[in-house]
């Protein structure tokens, strides 16, 4: 029987996992669409998991198909024909945002009337407005695979520390989403390497997060950020050097100035508001740990100086798109725009 979540669900993809690990019975069809390729990934696993008990696949049971490399009534053939040695056959058929009406079609004709098998469909995004799409998602076990915003991250890595059976405090909860951010990837990495890293049951710290979790990369990144809300501008061009050296894109270090520009005026604004610092974290969905570096920055800075910036930024992502100005240059100006009296 097909089943779905409702959208309201903070996370529709764990509440499947749940099922697909549970469950009686494996689903005869399902559909995993969305842009989170990791958890679309733990799903196909958990599914595989489930259907050889943890054993090594039989190839003659679990086939693998991509479309635009085979027609979806071929696909559909092979799932409706039988395993050699008995047990149901599991058929996954990936890209099918690819299809076109006429490939769907076979498709939803057997999502209506599904074999004793298991067909995954997968896509990277569903076109709703189109009839086919519904039905298979109605026939389907649909699931969502959303990728994590800012505003549930906290939440997915509560959940997902104790399945590792980790013991982080709220501190160390908002830090880690701070430091690595919405991307479950490198959550499930993070944890990977605290379970290596510490005794079980071991408190985890910020400090226990920073000195095991955060990779050079992200480091220099939390680096420039912290430089500029200290309005360390020597250390905030320090770090951009480091950044540019590990070969991160000009545009993307730009990318991360403006967050920055852009969650200090928010914050700024707040205050003078007379928001709390909770009330304003809620409304531009910044966790408590990550409010701090923010909240110290915002003595450091007038209104005028932070539109400035927020503008500036904009006028050096056109520079470093359009003209052939050396990139550490372009950004090294940006940053010294921001030494007081400038």
């Amino acid at each position: 029987m097909a089943k779905s979540f409702s959208k309201a669900a903070a996370d529709e993809s764990a509440q499947a996992l749940g099922h697909i690990q549970t469950a009686e019975a494996l689903d005869s069809v399902y559909l995993f669409y969305g842009e989170d390729g990791f958890i679309i990934e733990k799903l196909i696993q958990a599914i595989q998991d489930r259907r050889f008990n943890g054993k090594p696949v039989d190839p003659l049971s679990w086939e693998v198909y991509r479309a635009g490399e085979i027609e979806s009534r071929k696909v559909i053939d092979s799932v409706k024909t039988r395993s050699m040695f008995g047990g149901p056959k599991v058929v996954v058929f990936r890209d099918i945002e690819k299809l076109n009406e006429a490939d769907l079609e076979p498709l939803v004709s057997y999502t209506k009337s599904p074999a004793k098998a298991h067909l995954v469909l997968v896509a990277s995004k569903i076109d709703a407005r189109r009839k086919s799409w519904t039905e298979i998602k109605k026939n389907a076990f649909s699931v969502s695979c959303a990728q994590l915003s800012e505003r549930n991250v906290s939440e997915y890595i509560r959940n997902s520390a104790k399945a590792h059976k980790l013991n982080l405090n709220a501190d160390a909860v908002d830090a880690l989403g701070n430091f690595i951010g919405p991307n479950r990837a490198l959550i499930e990495r993070a944890f990977e390497k605290l379970t290596l890293a510490l005794k079980n049951g071991e408190l985890i710290t910020p400090e226990i997060v920073e000195e095991h979790v955060v990779d050079t990369r992200e480091r220099s990144i939390f680096e420039l950020t912290r430089a500029i809300s200290e309005r360390n501008i020597p250390a905030a061009i320090q770090a951009m050097h480091v950044l540019l050296e590990q070969k991160q894109e000009p545009v993307v270090i730009n990318g991360m100035l403006a967050r920055q520009a852009r969650m200090m005026l928010q914050v700024k604004i707040g205050l003078q508001q007379k928001m709390s610092p909770d009330d304003i974290g809620q409304r531009i969905g910044v966790n408590s740990y990550g409010m701090r570096e923010y909240l110290q920055a915002a003595p450091k800075y007038s209104i005028a100086e932070l539109y400035q910036f927020h503008a500036a930024v904009y006028e050096t992502d056109r520079t470093l798109k359009s003209k052939p100005t050396p990139n550490e240059l372009v950004l090294s100006n940006l940053l010294m725009s921001l030494i007081p009296g400038k």
